[in-house]
């Protein structure tokens, strides 16, 4: 079988979709200490396919193991005092919902949010 042949105009179509969210300038900040910390460890500024956040053990740039970076926001997030509804809302969605982003979330992401809020709340109810 020969190989396919693209379509003229067809890697426009195929690109990825990229979406822009604001983001508040404190998140900004964290991105450009993420941006200088892989700079120092791999003497260059990160690459297109570079992770952000990074395996810091890591010889090469590789993305840091999800379970990393979830006890690493558990551990920012009980140090910062965050109340346990919110703590249980991400570890039960896998997203932290603020003022700031909560307009970028769908109406079902939400619910999912407050519906774990509301479970917590019901199950530690004083």
């Amino acid at each position: 079988m020969g190989k396919k042949r693209k379509k003229k105009g067809q890697s426009e179509q195929t690109k990825k979709h990229v979406e822009s969210i604001p983001l508040p300038p404190d998140m900004v900040e964290g991105l450009k200490e993420q941006f200088r910390r892989f700079e120092e460890k791999f003497g260059r500024p990160p690459g297109r396919d570079d992770p952000i956040f990074f395996d810091p053990a890591a010889a090469e740039p590789r993305p840091i193991i999800d379970e990393v970076i979830d006890q690493h926001m558990l551990e920012a997030m009980h140090k910062a005092k965050t109340h346990p509804a919110i703590i249980h809302a991400y570890q039960t969605t896998g997203r932290l919902v603020t003022k700031e982003n909560r307009e970028n979330l769908t109406k079902a992401q939400l619910k999912e949010w407050t519906d774990a809020i509301d479970e917590w709340q019901r199950t530690h109810d004083e």
